[in-house]
């Protein structure tokens, strides 16, 4: 793996809640989590140690560490509630242990697990959850290996955010005495995690184009130099023509002021209709080339991405980035998610869905949009208004943000319900 999936990775594992090591078939600890190393015993850290080193420290937690060698040797899944001693006391950690595939090949083991004391004191039910949990981080896993395989990258500021405003609003709703359904907060705080995971599969150029011109206006460049210096050749040869010398310097000149032109917009949020008319005489001015033939100074790319009325994106290149919430959707449906999380990949991927039918992918209205997926779409919106770290455009105040988001009530795309009680529960703050 290259640096930006290695900090993908990293920044999977101490996302989790739950204690992980990658265990080589070797015995050899290949990387973990922080709280796999607070689980195991306030170790700064377990990276290339062996697990008989572990074992050979005492012989009261020989259950727990045997467990992990057994799966790991035998290349086996293993799911088991095991005792751990730590400063004298005993605990109860959930345990999974399972191959890590890279393709077809198992190339070392994941161990997942998590601290349960205090889980085995409550009902059944919750004691399903967190298997069901458990569960879905080692399926989660799994998936991300594929994905980064794909050599892709999200913007995991935006989604940390996401969790925040998140888990601050549903903390007010308790205070409020308005919870949502306890069984239902952890899969909706999944669905925030990983509404974005489609992301993966996007590249990178067009997830962070700061400009509208983005890699073209290299060739850009490139194209206006040739002609400059072609017109000064033409020139040179024929010092003596007065009037072809003055045409020379005239097409130079109208050249240098449309780049300036073109340069000074390329970085804009908006076009208005004078910035589009200006692009569109610009576009046909004749730029010599080396063949001694002429081009326009624009070609049908770089005047589509010039007049492009809002943002940094051509049509094309926004459809392929909305496309990111159907491959978010198709990724969580293969995790096979059941009981509470049934529904984390509706959620997730109908984030861009609005109550008009007017959004995308798939168009849906009102009658199909549920609470969760109403609230996490006024989130979305609200942080990427407010983002800091986008390169195409500054952020926004809050007020200003809520004024953009009420409007879009008053339009019929958003519940206004869900984001005036937002706004009261400064959840954003």
């Amino acid at each position: 793996m290259d640096t930006a999936d290695i900090a993908i990775f990293d920044n999977l594992l101490e996302s989790t809640t739950d204690g992980i090591c990658i265990i080589g078939y070797d015995g050899i600890i290949r990387m973990e989590n922080s709280i796999a190393s607070g689980l195991i015993g306030e170790r700064e850290e377990l990276t290339g140690r062996k697990m008989s080193e572990l074992i050979s420290e005492g012989d009261e937690n020989d259950d727990f560490f045997e467990c992990i060698i057994d799966a790991v040797f035998s290349k086996e899944r293993v799911s088991k509630l095991v005792p751990f001693y730590r400063n004298g006391t005993k605990h109860f950690l959930r345990l999974v242990v399972s191959p890590l595939s890279n393709r077809d090949e198992n190339i070392a083991a994941i161990v997942v697990f998590s601290e349960v004391t205090e889980l085995m004191e409550l009902a059944r039910k919750n004691e399903y959850l967190t298997n069901k949990l458990i569960e879905f981080i080692d399926r989660f896993v799994k998936m991300m290996v594929n994905a980064i395989d794909k050599r892709s990258h999200y913007n995991a500021n935006h989604t940390k955010n996401m969790v925040r405003y998140a888990t601050n609003y549903l903390d007010y709703l308790e205070r409020e005495g308005r919870p949502i359904d306890p069984s239902k907060r952890e899969p909706f705080l999944a669905s925030v995690w990983m509404h974005d995971v489609g992301k993966l599969l996007i590249s990178m150029e067009l997830m962070d184009k700061p400009t509208r011109l983005g890699d073209a206006e290299k060739d850009l460049r490139h194209r206006t130099e040739l002609a400059i210096v072609c017109e000064k050749l033409k020139m040179a040869e024929n010092p003596d023509d007065a009037e072809l010398c003055q045409e020379a310097r005239n097409r130079i000149n109208n050249i240098e002021s449309a780049m300036d032109y073109i340069l000074s917009i390329n970085t804009r949020g908006l076009a208005d209709d004078e910035m589009i008319s200006r692009v569109n005489d610009l576009a046909d001015i004749p730029c010599l080339t080396s063949s001694g033939d002429t081009v326009p100074l624009l070609g049908e790319y770089e005047r589509e991405a010039l007049t492009v009325s809002r943002g940094t994106l051509t049509a094309e290149e926004r459809r392929h980035i909305q496309s990111h919430v159907v491959h978010t959707y198709d990724m969580l449906k293969d995790l096979g998610l059941e009981g509470p999380y049934k529904d984390v990949p509706k959620w997730a991927g109908g984030h861009h869905e609005f109550l008009d039918g007017s959004g995308y992918p798939n168009e849906i209205g009102a009658d199909d949009l549920t609470w969760e997926t109403r609230l996490l779409t006024i989130i979305d919106i609200y942080d990427a208004l407010t983002a800091e770290d986008r390169p195409y455009k500054p952020p926004l105040p809050a007020e200003k943000t809520f004024g953009i988001l009420r409007e879009m009530c008053q339009e019929g795309k958003l519940d206004s319900e869900i984001l005036e009680d937002f706004i009261i529960s400064e959840a954003w703050k």
